[in-house]
């Protein structure tokens, strides 16, 4: 991606802060979730913070990306509070060794990496830029993507169809777009409706678990 990109890319060259609500299936809200992007200078820094009431307990998730101009990963913090229990893991990124370190616990060990590798948040804000450019090869064994998250993930991007997505009182023009993650032994779908504007704003998120399927809509 050319540097330009990223600099003249919205949510990127002047930064973003969404805020959508959290709901179960029945439509009966949880919590909020909050996701920004700043920069400072050829630096991006990106964010994601849940917080959610469940039934068993209160939980707060924090994710931290630093990136560069081309959302290559140079560093990745991830805070998971579940009641009275917290975990975190830290994610060093060396580009020009193709290694990366991950802390959890005061153990750190270290794993090869492919070039610009990306964690999750640089992932998703790289994959907006692509569809924002008309850079995603939708239809394609090429519209994938790749992140780490203490292993190696692909991501495999497909378009469903424009429809209008209504949330309240509001409703949008939406692409609807099925995102299946691979790897951890395991796969996972993910539904994302994403506004054609400029900044290919995400409108609403829907992912299905064993116990439900929790949705996130914008506010």
């Amino acid at each position: 991606m050319a540097q330009s990109a990223s600099s003249s890319w919205p949510p990127l060259a002047a930064g973003e802060k969404l805020t959508f609500n959290l709901l179960w299936s029945s439509g009966i809200s949880l919590g909020e979730a909050f996701l920004q992007a700043s920069r400072a200078g050829e630096e991006i820094h990106l964010e994601a913070t849940v917080v959610a009431d469940l039934p068993q307990h209160r939980v707060g998730y924090s994710f931290t990306s630093l990136a560069d101009e081309h959302l290559c990963s140079i560093r990745f913090r991830e805070t998971l509070r579940e009641g009275k229990n917290t975990r975190e893991t830290a994610f060093e990124f060396d580009q020009e060794n193709h290694t990366v370190r991950r802390t959890q616990d005061g153990k750190t060990t270290e794993s090869a990496i492919p070039a610009c590798a990306r964690d999750p948040l640089a992932l998703l804000y790289h994959f907006r830029q692509q569809l924002a450019f008309g850079q995603v090869p939708v239809g394609t064994p090429e519209a994938v993507g790749a992140f780490y998250l203490g292993g190696d993930y692909s991501v495999r991007y497909e378009a469903i169809t424009p429809e209008t997505v209504k949330l309240g009182s509001k409703s949008w023009q939406g692409d609807r777009f099925l995102l299946t993650v691979f790897g951890g032994g395991g796969e996972q779908s993910i539904e994302v409706w994403i506004r054609p504007d400029n900044s290919r704003t995400p409108v609403a998120i829907r992912v299905p678990f064993s116990l439900a399927t929790f949705s996130a809509e914008l506010q």
